[in-house]
């Protein structure tokens, strides 16, 4: 029996699709994941990172502060009576930049931040005033304990400086404007500045050429709208391994913080909250890197949680994170001696 040129065509394209039907069915599974990791490497192009270089999704950071209320009733030791302030809410944008690629499928970078205050979000504006423990001078103590001739010479100059235990600044200036400060000013012109940028081990841009402006003082000061705070950081792209994707590499071209002995210096995690896919649902807990911090946060799985129709799954940050050795032996490298729910970043801003 012959077949005409149509017959033959059509024959051809049927066996065609029958074998193209046959191969999806059988490598359907291999087609999704390769599709889904092509997008999901942190690669020029891909969705994860558009989504990475720029946050898309606006992030509002809530600041709180304790108001003394009694400071002088305080000096003669009566009880402090505190009253919080807040929340002072910021939006927060973030965005990569100085991306250097390796061969070895890390990415190097620096994180460029931006804070917008949002009024309607908080209890009121940055000029509220409040009574706050006067940290330059603590700070200085501090760094003398121990030293004799250093306690002495610092109680020299807090003595003729008058300065006091407790401030009264407004919330801008406590947090990103800062405030004149004497001990700051006199810090500068020591040229304390060479030792902050050995600590952060960094080179600055040229548009961060100090840390802080001179003679001030505040949380968050030069921060908004530069580069210099969260250090030089390295992460896996996931292109040479997929298991791999968003784990820090290094941080100031390290893989370890001076700031912590042991396994509590090591530096690990995710960098900026990026997993592998199934990561989430095959785990109990994960770990993101804190450069605030110098040390990873844990966050452990509560179940499921459903976000705009979407059901995921919802982690919270670990009880053990701030526990101290008695109550977490893990955390005695983090020489946290001190009561559970308190971090002690002595060795992390040593030098800040």
């Amino acid at each position: 029996m012959a077949f005409s040129t149509k017959e033959k065509l059509l024959l051809m394209l049927s066996a065609s699709s029958l074998l193209f039907g046959t191969t999806i069915l059988t490598y359907r599974q291999t087609i999704y994941y390769n599709i889904l990791n092509s997008q999901l490497v942190i690669e020029e192009g891909t969705a994860a990172y558009n989504a990475w270089v720029k946050t898309p999704i606006p992030v509002y950071t809530k600041f709180y502060f304790f108001d003394m209320i009694n400071p002088a009733a305080f000096h003669n030791h009566e009880k402090p009576i505190l009253e919080e302030r807040g929340p002072y809410t910021f939006r927060e944008d973030e965005m990569k930049v100085n991306l250097t690629w390796h061969n070895n499928g890390t990415i190097s970078y620096r994180r460029m931040k931006f804070w917008y205050f949002e009024r309607e979000m908080s209890v009121g504006p940055l000029t509220d005033e409040v009574t706050t423990i006067n940290v330059p001078a603590v700070g200085a103590a501090e760094f003398g304990r121990g030293d004799l001739f250093m306690e002495w010479g610092i109680s020299d100059m807090l003595s003729t400086i008058e300065a006091q235990l407790f401030i009264n600044e407004t919330i801008g200036e406590l947090l990103f404007d800062g405030y004149d400060d004497l001990i700051m000013d006199m810090s500068k012109r020591l040229n304390v500045q060479e030792e902050e940028e050995e600590f952060y081990d960094f080179e600055a841009d040229s548009e961060d050429e100090s840390i802080s402006p001179i003679g001030k003082f505040g949380w968050f000061c030069q921060r908004n709208g530069t580069s210099w705070s969260d250090g030089d950081l390295s992460m896996h792209t996931g292109v040479e391994d997929m298991s791999l994707l968003g784990n820090i590499a290094s941080w100031n071209n390290r893989n370890r913080t001076e700031a912590y002995p042991g396994d509590c210096g090591t530096v690990r995690g995710s960098s900026d909250g990026l997993f592998p896919p199934g990561l989430a649902s095959s785990k109990d807990s994960i770990s993101i890197f804190s450069t605030d911090l110098c040390r990873p946060l844990h966050f452990t799985r509560s179940g499921m949680q459903e976000v705009h129709g979407v059901e995921v799954e919802k982690f919270v940050l670990a009880v053990t994170n701030f526990a101290n050795s008695s109550v977490c032996p893990e955390n005695d490298c983090y020489n946290n001696n001190i009561p559970s729910g308190v971090q002690n970043l002595t060795q992390c801003k040593e030098k800040s």
